[in-house]
């Protein structure tokens, strides 16, 4: 489904009844930019805390243009079909643009533009057109909070008086003149007063609001002044108010879909998605910490389950030896095709309504969220891994290992445990595949006080008799029963 603003609210409604049943979301994003320059680019001699300030810098630098979120449900099969069951999907492309006004107030924002990012964008299809004048407008919670505290503050408190200019000194005389003469009239109701320019509508605003039983009503051309008692005055302002929440609400626009993402405390499944992560954060929750230890501790707050498609491939060695790339765009076309060839299992359908929208076009973020959801179920559906076998406890499932361990290559190092540092992993420790139970690992996390994550023990060959369990080389869990001990984890850090 393609969102502009022009039919987000149908998408918003759709969007809040699909998540309530789905079993994971996947997530992608397109933005004006990455790097300002080779310095700021990510290497493999960072340390974490300079990876986090780079992506900090990226994340602040340029601005999210298309935001795409796929939402996967496994369907059981019906009596009379031959498949165990499959995997439907709902592609929702929301095209978003930052919010310009609030209740008439302007609302400005500066963000960097690339021209090599632009011209990736314009190769691919992107309209720039609709971005601008259909974009789904945003403002976080923090925006608005902000927001909304002054424009309050200007309702309901009585402001320092603006320094007049010698030229307009006249017109506040005048002004204050015709106000006297208002308020002995009682005949007179309204007042109606010419201003030539915006300057002169301020001093109008600032003279009136000096006097408690008179109010003022924006009209083209003039400002309406009318009378009223101090209750009438305080049902005026409180009328002010409520118009000017309503307007923020519907400001904050697309937020309100990641304020539904993150209340579902679903798995969120990404490629490569540290960067996308942060910018979510940034630009539809609130600002990133100053440190990469502090986002890591709210980050449970905000998206509790994450995986990273680009960490399975590059941490499983049988697939990175099989297909040679962890790049989406090269991957996801060839897990496809051997769906296609029946030789994997994982069927993927599109629900009805969402069939639409399914561009095939790469770098459309919500094609991409669907190419990153298919590729999650597919991997774990390989020849010789884990298999997913039909039924609603197989569509909750994920290998443990994996959870909230995104993709960075540091060193030797494969990924971030944003949830917490106790656990070492090299690149040398992924010669073999890992195996530990689902309660060993519990019992280590729980030990530790750490957010799930287990290092990567190996099958020795001494385990010879065990081959069910060395050639799956996986324990899974769960993920309603992930969910509440990351949550008691989090909370305890």
């Amino acid at each position: 489904m393609d969102v502009t603003r022009d039919n987000f609210d149908h998408a918003l409604a759709e969007f809040r009844l699909a998540i309530s049943s789905c079993d994971f979301a996947a997530i992608d994003m397109e933005m004006t930019g990455l790097y300002a320059d080779r310095a700021r680019q990510p290497s493999h001699l960072d340390t974490k805390n300079e990876r986090y300030h780079k992506l900090l810098q990226s994340v602040e630098s340029y601005a999210v243009i298309q935001v795409g979120i796929c939402l996967f449900s496994w369907v059981d099969s019906k009596p009379d079909e031959p498949k165990d069951g499959y995997y439907e999907a709902r592609p929702f492309n929301f095209n978003v643009f930052p919010c310009t006004s609030v209740g008439g107030f302007p609302i400005e924002s500066h963000f960097g533009c690339k021209n090599t990012a632009f011209e990736f964008l314009a190769r691919n299809s992107f309209d720039f057109n609709k971005w601008v004048y259909q974009g789904i407008p945003f403002l976080n919670a923090d925006q608005a909070e902000r927001i909304r505290s002054d424009r309050v503050s200007l309702l309901t408190k009585r402001q320092p008086r603006m320094e007049v200019d010698d030229q307009h000194k006249a017109f506040v005389r005048d002004l204050e003149a015709a106000l006297r003469k208002f308020m002995k009239s009682k005949a007179d109701k309204i007042l109606r007063y010419q201003t030539a320019n915006s300057y002169e509508r301020k001093l109008v605003y600032d003279v009136v609001a000096r006097h408690n039983t008179l109010g003022t009503r924006s009209r083209h051309g003039c400002i309406e002044i009318f009378k009223g008692t101090r209750k009438g005055m305080a049902k005026h302002v409180a009328q002010k108010i409520h118009a000017l929440n309503t307007s923020i609400d519907e400001a904050r626009g697309f937020c309100q879909i990641i304020d539904i993402l993150s209340a579902a405390r679903k798995p969120v499944i990404g490629h490569n998605m540290l960067l996308d992560v942060m910018h979510a954060y940034s630009k539809f929750y609130k600002p990133l910490p100053a440190t990469r230890s502090a986002f890591g501790k709210s980050l449970p707050q905000f998206l509790p389950i994450l995986i990273d498609t680009k960490y399975i491939i590059e941490s499983t060695p049988a697939i990175k030896a099989r297909y040679r790339t962890s790049n989406l765009d090269e991957i996801a076309p060839m897990l496809e095709r051997e769906t296609q060839r029946g030789q994997t299992h994982g069927m993927i359908r599109n629900h009805p309504q969402f069939t639409r929208d399914v561009t095939h076009t790469m770098h459309e973020a919500g094609f991409d969220a669907y190419m990153t959801g298919a590729t999650f179920i597919r991997l774990l559906n390989l020849e010789g891994e884990l298999h997913l076998t039909a039924g609603s406890v197989s569509s909750e499932l994920v290998l443990y290992r994996y959870i909230n361990r995104l993709y960075v290559a540091l060193g030797d190092e494969l990924y971030w445990n944003l949830s917490g540092d106790s656990a070492k992993e090299s690149r040398a420790m992924h010669a073999a595949n890992g195996h530990v139970t689902v309660a060993e690992a519990l019992d280590d996390t729980l030990a530790n006080s750490d957010t799930p994550s287990l290092s990567d023990g190996c099958c020795s060959a001494d385990d010879d008799d065990d081959d069910d369990q060395c050639s799956t080389g996986f324990e899974v869990v769960a993920f309603d029963d992930l969910v509440p001990v990351l949550e008691e984890l989090s909370m305890e850090q």
